[in-house]
């Protein structure tokens, strides 16, 4: 199981953080925030962080297209569509809200921790360790909370320096949304070249016997430019290939 660790300012991405604040991006976050009550806590998590990371100790240049923001308070999806009516809002791939705040502003997609894959039947009162906890990927585990600037970290930092994808346990796994995770299983894989564990590659094969079509159709919504290389990276994963990536297939994202 992953360590869990909160790591206190000044930390690995003090710096970048407080960056990415001064950017058009950043700006919409403090506006959207400006959104919320006062007693609702709203931490980033995964894409953004784990993007970060991976420039600050790889230097490898990736970006998100989304902006991942947890809620903890509020008391249903409908009320933080409630707080986010003058913005420009739909639904998500996993369940939650995506909002923009400009035409060209920045992505952000929101959920109540409640609402993350099988928190609701986590013990009350719910935590950042169990949110991390339930998540996919150990290489997405990682929270950063703009209130304290404090990293809430399980997993994450290790699997970088490791170069190795694995899945954080059974409590990750969404029946409801597995299609959308090994899409995005393949796409991290594309972006980093990192190692996919064992247990990855199982979760790829048992999921592509039923999900194939719809895993095809998102990787081709998602990133039309390389859906083709991906698919080409994944007949080789199930025909018992390489679970790495190749070198030639990751272009700049």
């Amino acid at each position: 199981m992953s360590t869990y660790r909160i790591i206190r300012p000044p930390h690995l991405l003090s710096d970048a953080l407080r960056e990415f604040l001064l950017t058009e991006a950043g700006r919409d976050f403090s506006s959207l925030l400006d959104h919320f009550p006062r007693e609702w806590k709203v931490v980033m998590m995964g894409g953004l962080l784990r993007d970060l990371v991976l420039n600050r100790l790889l230097r490898l240049e990736v970006s998100p297209v989304d902006i991942d923001l947890v809620i903890f308070g509020a008391s249903s999806i409908d009320e933080i569509g409630d707080k986010l009516q003058r913005t420009i809002r739909t639904t998500n791939s996993f369940g939650g809200l995506k909002s923009q705040l400009r035409v060209d502003g920045a992505h952000f997609d929101l959920w109540r921790v409640e609402d993350h894959t099988n928190v609701a039947a986590a013990p009350k009162p719910h935590t950042i360790e169990q949110l991390l906890r339930h998540n996919l990927l150990d290489v997405d585990a990682i929270v950063w909370d703009p209130l304290t600037d404090e990293l809430h970290d399980c997993g994450c930092l290790d699997a970088i320096q490791a170069g190795r994808i694995s899945t954080m346990g059974p409590q990750g796994i969404s029946r409801e949304f597995v299609a959308n995770q090994v899409a995005h299983v393949l796409l991290v894989a594309f972006k980093t070249g990192f190692l996919l564990s064992d247990d990855v590659c199982s979760l790829i094969a048992t999921a592509s016997q039923r999900h194939e079509s719809d895993i095809r159709k998102i990787l081709q919504r998602k990133k039309p430019k390389h859906a083709s290389q991906i698919e080409s990276f994944w007949k080789d994963l199930l025909s018992g290939g390489t679970p790495r990536c190749p070198i030639p297939t990751r272009a700049t994202l």
